[in-house]
């Protein structure tokens, strides 16, 4: 049989014994065999606090020498030989860690933990970065508060005369994609508004289909004429811009559509009357006339040739027609020097300033009423931005032939051609496929780009 195994020795021991023996063990043991306790140093004093260790001292002792610990003791001798460089290293990276540490919470170097944050001038980078930040935040902020504010009060003022009925009429598109647009000129002036001269029954001067393409910065006009003859349902047979007089913009917007074959999402009428002070408002614009025009009933004379024109002189070109009796069918004309005055404020007011966008917006909405909103403005304004008309404008007119019906002159549409230059503008390319097909070319208006 085996022998028992021997107890083990602490289990002999009475608890005072065991201690002892505890505390001897881990070096804490007093002269006179009484157990002693850790102490911690304040941080930075001696090599085993500088390094984070404890260091021991005797209960009721506070000689200042920490006793034989882990690491070497504050009153130990310095190393010495191979090993010296340690205890300069211990004590030059805690002063590094704690400069870091200064200037990570943004302290100045003299005051400490009692000295004030850094100035934005003369602190540290990153407190230099945080204020930019702040400055940078809070300009984004009123700019974002300016547009928002400016496109609201903007989107009410000219969707005011807006109704319901025309909302319903146009066809919605999607965001960022190319979409149709219906630009309407009327003769609803101020003047025959106050005399009720039309007893509240208007027409339209100008009608064009306008195709813009944000993704490609492109925008097509195409200029329908006025007299051109359509079936109007149950008001008959009719020339199209009686659409107007009989149902209004809903009634426009459904001729216009069938004819053309496209859908329209946008709609903006412009009050001619009105209309000069958006030229005004951008301090003129840049056009080439072909010829010499004078046309007293339009209040238009100028001279050939590239000039800048007031808002009165551009209301003259896109009004007169007697002054092309000679040339032929003046609305065809006047319809040409029509769009090449809008491309002229567009190319002036998406010039790459800002400011002047804004200021033809604002000019803009005394004298247009639109679906459009404030915000729907800026966003295609700012993507429109350095609009380069030569380039960037197409521009076409609906083909037709003159016809005297009933003692009566109207437009017959030319289908076939019709169709074709529609089929080119629903593909982003120009109504004509060669300069040559515009019969208006040299004439009125401005040299329109081609795009095959």
């Amino acid at each position: 049989m085996d022998a028992p195994r021997p107890k083990r020795k602490h289990r002999t021991m009475s608890r005072d014994e065991q201690r002892a023996a505890g505390a001897a063990a881990q070096g804490r043991v007093t002269g006179n065999g009484v157990p002693g306790r850790y102490e911690r140093k304040p941080y930075g004093t001696g090599s085993a606090a500088g390094q984070g260790q404890e260091a021991w001292q005797a209960p009721g002792k506070r000689t200042g020498e920490a006793q034989r610990g882990r690491g070497h003791s504050a009153g130990a001798r310095p190393a010495t030989g191979r090993h010296s460089h340690l205890a300069g290293s211990s004590a030059s990276d805690l002063s590094r860690y704690q400069q870091m540490r200064r200037e990570r919470e943004g302290f100045s170097g003299e005051g400490g933990h009692g000295g004030a944050r850094r100035a934005a001038a003369g602190g540290s980078p990153r407190g230099r970065r945080r204020l930019g930040l702040k400055v940078f935040g809070g300009v984004v902020a009123s700019l974002l508060v300016f547009v928002i504010g400016f496109s609201l009060v903007i989107g009410a003022h000219m969707g005011s005369g807006i109704t319901a009925e025309t909302r319903t009429a146009l066809t919605p598109s999607f965001p960022g994609q190319p979409f149709y647009m219906l630009l309407v000129g009327t003769d609803k002036s101020a003047e025959r508004e106050a005399t009720g001269a039309t007893d509240g029954l208007y027409r339209t001067d100008s009608i064009m289909l306008t195709r813009v393409d944000p993704l490609a910065a492109k925008v097509t006009l195409v200029s329908i004429q006025r007299d051109t003859l359509v079936d109007l349902g149950e008001y008959g047979k009719q020339k199209i811009n009686a659409a107007y007089t009989f149902g209004g913009a809903p009634l426009l917007i459904k001729a216009v559509s069938e004819l053309a074959g496209v859908g329209i999402s946008h709609y903006a009428e412009i009050d001619f009357d009105s209309f000069t002070s958006v030229v005004d408002a951008l301090g003129g614009i840049d056009v080439n006339v072909p010829i010499d025009l004078d046309d007293e009933l339009a209040g238009l004379h100028v001279s050939a040739g590239e000039q800048t024109i007031d808002g009165a002189t551009a209301l003259g070109l896109c009004r007169a027609r007697h002054a092309y009796d000679s040339y032929g069918s003046g609305d065809y004309f006047r319809t040409a020097n029509q769009r090449m005055v809008l491309g002229a404020i567009l190319k002036k007011a998406l010039s790459g300033n800002p400011v002047s966008l804004f200021a033809t917006i604002n000019a803009a909405t005394d004298s247009v009423t639109t679906d459009l909103t404030g915000l729907d403005f800026i966003f295609l304004g700012l993507r429109f931005l350095g609009f380069n008309m030569a380039e960037d404008l197409y521009s076409g007119l609906e083909p037709t032939k003159s016809s005297y019906v009933n003692g009566t002159w109207y437009e017959l549409l030319d289908t076939t051609s019709w169709q074709a230059m529609m089929s080119r503008v629903d593909r982003g390319l120009s109504p004509y496929s060669d300069a040559s097909q515009d019969p208006t070319a040299g004439l009125a208006g401005a040299s329109s780009a081609i795009a095959n």
